[in-house]
């Protein structure tokens, strides 16, 4: 029988979760500083499963990989790892932090989407206005950015998009293997797949990047990513998931566009303006009367 934990320390695991990811966007935007987006995205990523690896096979009885799961595996690699993660790294490169969370918070209006296709969920009028208001304040940040994808804003803003995307597909393949493996087999065996479709390409930058030029802060805003954004931070939502509700888990993508913005702000000093506070009302709204089932399986950093 499952341990239950008491409430002031799920609170604060519900806090350091939210801490961890909101962070992440502060981390990756001081490693670009001298990282270029495709030499970030690829370290962290292969540095994330080079940490997984260890941890898993210390792990105790670790599991073994069914014979019929190593295609599932590979489809959450890409989408989950190489997508989702990838493009999140990339995306912080071209355009703003609060544009980044409010594009990546609505992964599970794409999961509520993916998940009608499939058959696997009904759309009420409620999650129907969520989404026409979500996808409106979206195409406000895409308005506000211009028509120029060139510019770089807009381009991060598509990249993003690709991000959530990404994580929607990665949740709803999930469920094919997710009930099959503990935390640590499943979240190993996700990263390590997609830390190695992406070794190739970190072997290329690391052969062309000027390692004598790349500062401290670049290389611990690399490793922030990888130990907290895709190692620990996961293992918390697991954690969670565990032991509160999946809707209870979900309702962190409020927090997180409203936090990661605010540390933006007072660190990096970005700036929001009337239309971004007016996209990201109409997408947290949205948000709001779209949530409330249990498609809501993971995060997208």
């Amino acid at each position: 029988m499952k341990k239950e934990i008491r409430r002031p320390l799920l609170a604060l695991l519900m806090a350091t979760q939210v801490m961890a990811w909101s962070f992440n966007y502060i981390a990756g935007k001081v490693a670009l500083r001298q990282l270029d987006p495709l030499t970030l995205a690829s370290f962290r990523l292969v540095l994330a499963g080079a940490i997984y690896l260890p941890i898993f096979l210390l792990a105790p009885r670790p599991m073994r990989l069914g014979w019929r799961d190593p295609p599932t595996f590979l489809l959450l690699g890409v989408c989950g790892v190489v997508i989702n993660q990838g493009c999140f790294t990339v995306s912080l490169h071209y355009t703003s932090i609060g544009h980044v969370a409010l594009i990546i918070a609505m992964g599970p209006i794409f999961v509520l989407l993916l998940a009608r296709l499939m058959g696997q969920e009904t759309l009420s009028p409620g999650k129907i206005i969520g989404m026409l208001l979500s996808f409106s304040g979206v195409a406000l940040l895409a308005i506000g950015q211009g028509s120029d994808w060139r510019s770089g804003g807009l381009a991060g803003d598509l990249i993003a998009l690709c991000a959530a995307c990404g994580f929607a597909c990665y949740a709803v393949l999930s469920k094919r293997v997710a009930h099959r493996y503990d935390s640590i087999a499943f979240n190993t065996f996700t990263h390590l797949t997609g830390a190695l479709l992406l070794l190739p390409l970190a072997v290329h930058q690391a052969l062309g990047l000027d390692w004598a030029h790349v500062s401290w802060p670049s290389w611990a805003g690399l490793s922030y990513m990888a130990l907290f954004g895709s190692v620990a931070g996961y293992f918390i939502f697991y954690k969670l998931l565990g032991h509160i509700s999946a809707t209870q888990v979900a309702s962190l993508n409020y927090l997180l566009p409203v936090v990661a913005t605010s540390l933006g702000v007072v660190l990096l000093g970005e700036r929001v303006g009337r239309i971004f506070l007016l996209a990201a009302a109409l997408v947290l709204t949205g948000l709001w009367l779209a949530q409330g089932t249990s498609w809501q399986d993971a995060p997208a950093d």
